[in-house]
């Protein structure tokens, strides 16, 4: 136990005495893992159900087949679905626990679902449920991810104004439906030597409970190396909300998940900065030299 705790610390102690650039660079390290190497990597996912309160779905598939097992109407291994906005599990007679759906339930040999709650129209609260498939060859095949290289001048500070009513938003997302979030406030900041002001944007309106915030945004270089519906840039590490002064770092912008998985649904950026933003991520789908 100390050992690893010492170890722990010692991990802290290196993170903390690495330059920005170093920083950023592990992150991306940690992107990947995401992506493809983890048990629950993005890339793993193979047929994904979302599901309001009363629906119901069911996993079928052949036994010794990771690649056969889709969501359908049909008899099936197990039955996915939701009460009261909270994921339900039944198999083999046994109705799952929420924290037990959320660590994966076991339905062959490298396959097991995933089921949180989530936003499955605007403001409504029902279920995901993800098949993981350890065997997908998207995970295989994914060659990591590809940012613009890392510029010091795309780490912007602001200053944060905060919006008392904090209205809700409603967002199109990639998979043809709305998805909700509060509008908390906007930063006004310096880019490449221009002003610009950027709505920031958060899941709950309650202020004790606003920890994170995101924008969803496009720039000059949206679809040409860019990715296409935009990318996002999150404020964290703020304390309590509202900040009055904000850091932006956009070496960190980073493509929805859709840009790379047709399981998620993701807001499609509408609010947009009048430059180039040649940091973070690019579009996986174009080449570049």
């Amino acid at each position: 136990m100390r050992s690893a705790i010492l170890a722990a610390g010692l991990a802290l102690l290196a993170l903390a005495a690495a330059t920005p650039e170093q920083q950023w660079k592990a992150s991306l390290a940690d992107d990947n893992k995401d992506w493809a190497l983890k048990p629950h990597a993005i890339l793993k996912i193979q047929d994904a159900a979302y599901l309001a309160d009363g629906q119901s779905s069911n996993l079928m598939g052949n036994r010794g087949r990771p690649g056969s097992y889709r969501w359908g109407s049909g008899a099936g291994v197990l039955a996915a679905s939701v009460k009261d906005g909270h994921p339900v599990i039944v198999m083999g007679g046994k109705t799952y626990t929420e924290a037990e759906i959320a660590k994966g339930i076991a339905v062959d040999r490298d396959i097991d679902v995933v089921g949180a709650p989530t936003q499955v129209s605007a403001g409504v609260i029902g279920a995901r449920f993800f098949v993981f498939n350890q065997q997908n060859p998207d995970a295989k095949a994914f060659k990591g991810v590809d940012y613009f290289p890392y510029d010091p001048r795309y780490v912007v500070q602001g200053t944060f104004r905060a919006d008392p009513k904090r209205p809700a938003r409603v967002f199109r997302t990639s998979r043809g439906t709305d998805k909700q979030f509060y509008r908390v406030g906007e930063a006004r900041f310096t880019l490449n030597g221009q002003s610009f002001t950027l709505p920031f944007y958060a899941d709950s309106r309650d202020p004790a409970q606003i920890r994170t915030m995101a924008a969803f945004f496009t720039d000059d270089l949206t679809g040409k190396g860019a990715y296409g519906s935009g990318r996002y840039v999150d404020i964290d590490s703020f304390g309590s909300f509202p900040p009055s002064n904000v850091a932006i770092d956009f070496n960190y912008a980073y493509n929805p998940n859709c840009s790379r998985s047709r399981f998620y649904t993701c807001p499609i950026a509408t609010d947009n900065l009048a430059t180039a933003v040649k940091a973070g991520e690019r579009d996986p789908h174009a080449s570049h030299s």
